[in-house]
């Protein structure tokens, strides 16, 4: 089994550093790989990260981390239920930083929408492009990671006002 993952989410998306999970099997060839394709590792930054972890910092910093969204997470869904009710189902509620919107029982103009949420100052964005076939199925994607749960209740508030 081989695991990927990056540090760009979970820290800041500038840091540009992943890793890579693997059997002791492919070390040479992931080894080669990279030497082929990138041969400028950013060597303060990774020796950085690597104390970081080391510390423990980096695991506090994530239970932090969790923590906090899962009570932005709470305010977002309950917003959701109270001012959208049955006018949108909510997936990927379960962990992460988004959910998607799918609207219930009718097509939306998704650029019509996004127009005029943004016109009351709320950010969202559609889902129909990053389907292969056009036009795609209607959804809206929303982040809520650096908003404050006023914030969030607020912009759904606004939200269910133009949906």
């Amino acid at each position: 089994m081989i695991y990927i993952g990056t540090f760009s989410r979970t820290i800041f998306s500038a840091l540009r550093i992943g890793y890579l999970i693997a059997p002791k099997a492919l070390l040479q060839a992931f080894s080669a790989a990279k030497w082929l394709c990138d041969r400028h590792t950013a060597t303060l930054e990774q020796q950085t990260l690597a104390e970081f972890i080391g510390s423990g910092m980096y695991e506090r910093y994530l239970r932090r981390v969790r923590r906090r969204n899962a009570m932005r997470r709470e305010a977002l869904v309950d917003a959701v239920d109270k001012y959208l009710r049955d006018r949108v189902t909510v997936t990927g509620d379960g962990a992460g930083a988004h959910v998607v919107l799918w609207p219930v029982g009718r097509t939306v103009n998704e650029d019509a929408l996004i127009a005029r949420a943004a016109a009351r100052g709320v950010g969202i964005y559609g889902l129909s492009p990053y389907f292969q076939r056009r036009p795609g199925r209607s959804g809206i994607v929303l982040g809520y990671s650096r908003l404050t749960e006023a914030e969030i209740r607020e912009g759904i508030r606004l939200l269910g006002e133009v949906f």
